[in-house]
């Protein structure tokens, strides 16, 4: 399922503005940051002291990306990460996005080992409160000639980012919610996603490396299986951290 920008009143070239007949039923199948629709293994404790280390899956079928690993240290302040990921398209840009269930005791959406889901994300009748939720951009790549992309980044507590709860509650009228950044690193659950912004698109390189929304006419489920084409956008990988490495 796909967002037509001249629709929905979508136009990557200005601010999103409020969609038209877009509710949660459309958002659970496009939005990017749906992470748990993913019930992936789960990060362990392995490796330095203090750093947790996580499988990185596909969306597509939840299977595990060979040679991928992701790593998640949390300190007091700040929570950072090393991914390296592969069995990606030659020239596509992709992105990484922190979404941050800062207090995941009162999350009620998640399956399996995760306690967080992505019902989690959104205020109104059916979401919980006090889970303190947050999705924010982490780091930008372009894919190599051999499929792969790295990425590194430092999220400190209370530092304001581009934000996909933000573009969403912006874009599908009736939905609500609140990007609250990092307040718990060492309680949090953690999600990293990896999304493409399809192939690179002369003129909008700088925004579909660094924005939730950069070079997207069609925004697509999780997990498409198809090489994106120019202005198509989907997330394509989630690595999981458990609060406390549990």
């Amino acid at each position: 399922m796909s967002i037509d920008q001249h629709d929905a009143g979508f136009d990557q070239q200005r601010s999103p503005v409020r969609g038209r007949g877009l509710g949660r039923a459309w958002l659970v199948l496009a939005l990017v940051a749906a992470i748990a629709l993913v019930s992936g293994p789960a990060a362990t404790a392995d490796g330095p002291p203090g750093q947790e280390v996580g499988e990185v899956v596909t969306f597509a079928d939840g299977s595990q990306v060979d040679g991928a690993t992701a790593r998640l240290s949390r300190g007091e302040d700040v929570l950072s990460t090393r991914t390296d990921t592969r069995q990606l398209d030659h020239r596509q840009v992709m992105t990484l996005w922190w979404v941050v269930f800062n207090h995941p005791e009162h999350c009620e959406f998640g399956e399996g080992e995760l306690a967080c889901g992505e019902g989690d994300l959104f205020d109104g009748p059916d979401g919980p409160t006090g889970v303190e939720p947050s999705c924010v951009y982490a780091d930008g790549s372009i894919v190599g000639g051999n499929g792969h992309a790295r990425f590194a980044d430092r999220l400190p507590v209370g530092e304001g980012r581009d934000s996909c709860i933000d573009f969403f509650v912006g874009l599908v009228e009736g939905l609500e919610g609140e990007d609250h950044g990092l307040t718990n690193p060492a309680g949090a659950e953690v999600h990293l996603v990896v999304r493409s912004h399809g192939p690179l698109l002369p003129g909008e390189v700088p925004a579909q490396r660094g924005t939730f929304a950069g070079g997207c006419r069609d925004l697509l489920s999780p997990g498409a299986t198809h090489e994106l084409e120019p202005g198509e956008c989907s997330d394509l990988q989630v690595a999981t951290f458990p609060a406390n490495g549990q």
